[in-house]
């Protein structure tokens, strides 16, 4: 009896770790273009979103081209509409994981322009690209997000493919920013280490490095109330991040209302926190003090 409770609690916790590691799925698709010769140009544009995604560590990450046949003529056929049962079949019996979002993408505009000094003596070139690219929802069609996205070479270069090759990787940080602001982090209070005069003053939050959780990152604190089958979002407080720990957790300190989420947290209401896009000091200093 005594081996049969042991081993259910093990299974138990197993079970528990798989729920907590499993991660959505986000495939990321086709860059399109209109423009001649500019088929290198959006795969490079593709494998920056790729590798942005990848460095977020927000969701399981699938490109497009490294499924075999089948998924990418599955995929590409749902395009950005919701994926039908019969796809989900047919990824299923190719045994092609199902993804729950897809990233699709336009490359609006790239090109590379000389800079001469003032003797017309060529310098190097001028590179510039601009894209947009989209996060749909594959269960249902609704579109999550859509971010335009800008970027240049700053210092010229020797060739008009390297200036342009040099302003497509230059993006990078603003897809990055772009994904948290499509996606935003968010994790569980897991205890209130401190209070005072009836307020929770520092915080620790269900969420660290592994999602890409730095010191200074500012989280809105929210309420998830239902109300008549429906569900309402409200925000309760805010809170910086003093010290991260380890992969999966970090302190903050309470910058706003910490008197309701003491409350809640007490009440055991559905409370969270979401992280805000990083600003400049300048923007948030309204925030630390």
């Amino acid at each position: 009896m005594k081996k049969l409770s042991v081993l259910l609690t093990l299974m138990m916790m197993v079970s528990i770790l798989f729920a907590q590691e499993k991660k959505e799925v986000v495939l990321v698709g086709d860059i399109k273009c209109s423009f001649e010769n500019s088929d290198q140009i959006s795969k490079n544009v593709h494998d920056v979103i790729v590798q942005s995604f990848v460095e977020k560590k927000l969701q399981e990450v699938i490109d497009i081209n490294t499924l075999p046949a089948i998924g990418q003529e599955i995929y590409r056929q749902t395009g950005e509409g919701a994926m039908n049962e019969e796809n989900l079949l047919r990824l299923k019996e190719a045994g092609v994981k199902g993804a729950d979002w897809v990233v699709t993408g336009t490359l609006s505009n790239f090109d590379a322009t000389a800079s001469k000094d003032e003797k017309g003596k060529l310098l190097g070139y001028d590179g510039v690209v601009n894209f947009v690219f989209k996060v749909t929802s594959l269960r249902d069609g609704t579109v999550k997000g859509t971010k335009s996205v800008a970027g240049k070479t700053f210092i010229c270069v020797d060739t008009k493919d390297a200036a342009i090759m040099k302003s497509i990787q230059n993006t990078k940080k603003k897809v990055l920013k772009e994904i948290v602001a499509i996606f935003p982090p968010t994790g569980f209070i897991v205890e209130i280490p401190t209070v005072k005069k009836k307020e929770a003053r520092t915080i620790v939050l269900e969420i660290g490095a592994a999602k890409g959780v730095t010191k200074g990152d500012v989280f809105k604190v929210c309420e998830k109330i239902n109300y008549r089958g429906k569900v309402r979002i409200k925000e309760i407080g805010k809170v910086r991040v003093t010290e991260v720990q380890g992969d999966d957790f970090c302190v903050c300190k309470v910058t706003k209302g910490g008197d309701i989420i003491l409350k809640d947290f007490n009440e055991e209401k559905e409370i969270y926190a979401e992280q805000l896009p990083r600003m400049k000091l300048g923007d948030i200093a309204g925030d630390l003090l």
